[in-house]
């Protein structure tokens, strides 16, 4: 009844603030960087264009770090082959995706980005353990 419509959206409203408000929600984004690396700069000019930018101020943190000796990455991730390299982690520092390598385009970039979120709200959802209702499974597409 209408009870259980309103505790439903409710309950949509909630698992949506999470997200965009929530730091230890946020996906750490781990870019690493150098001096001379040309498609790093093509890469930050990306991340400033409206899409990305949209998704990266809501549901990331991003950490920016140079390739050098000093380098230390948290446990468990691949050595980067060169830059960029961007590691898409949990509050734990653990990889939630595969890294990004490389030169990318806006559409490779929005497609690891989402895949990224993607995959975070799953561990999210399954920390709370809460059965999904209608309205989770209809935007969960």
């Amino acid at each position: 009844g209408l009870f259980s419509w309103l505790y439903a959206m409710e309950d949509f409203n909630h698992t949506r603030d999470i997200n965009s408000s929530d730091i230890s929600q946020k996906i750490i984004f781990l870019y690493i960087d150098s001096d001379s690396c040309e498609f790093c700069r093509t890469l930050d000019e990306m991340l400033n264009l409206p899409k990305p930018a949209e998704l990266l101020e809501k549901y990331f943190i991003i950490k920016r770090e140079l390739l050098n000796d000093d380098l230390e990455l948290p446990k468990g991730l691949p050595l980067p082959y060169g830059t960029p390299t961007v590691y898409f982690l949990n509050n734990k520092e653990e990889a939630i995706i595969e890294p990004m390598r490389g030169e990318k385009t806006e559409e490779e970039l929005l497609y690891f980005l989402n895949e990224a979120i993607r995959e975070n709200q799953k561990t999210i959802i399954k920390k709370e353990k809460k059965p999904k209702n209608i309205w989770q499974k209809l935007f969960d597409k």
